[in-house]
């Protein structure tokens, strides 16, 4: 009994900490619309239409805009939210040359806030 115990622990706490170190953020994959060229980090992306995952490399946290072949891969960090995202939001700001710039995003029923490094 003590062993079956001690092994189902074991066994829990394996699978906490397995799971504790899994990329946060959404899984799977968006389809996201920039409606203009946006620099995204150090990227600057053409108007169109992408698919965006999130990955992990290491402890860095990896957005990946995707239009046909052409990868953009761009860091980003995890700014938590009071609540879950009623919508999905898209923050920018322009830059001294005119040119819109991507800070942040925020995706309907995800509980952070990806920031652009």
């Amino acid at each position: 009994m003590r062993k079956t115990a001690l092994l189902l622990l074991t066994l829990l706490g394996l699978g906490t900490m397995i799971w504790a170190q899994q990329a946060a953020g959404f899984k799977g994959t968006r389809t996201v619309t920039l409606s203009e060229q946006a620099r995204v980090g150090t990227e600057l992306l053409p108007a169109g239409e992408y698919k965006l995952t999130h990955t992990m490399e290491g402890a860095e946290h990896i957005m990946v805009f995707k239009k046909g072949k052409q990868e953009y891969r761009v860091k980003c960090n995890m700014e938590p939210l009071q609540a879950k995202a009623n919508n999905t939001q898209f923050f920018y700001r322009d830059d001294a040359s005119g040119q819109r710039v991507l800070e942040a995003m925020v995706f309907q029923g995800d509980t952070v806030r990806h920031v652009v490094e």
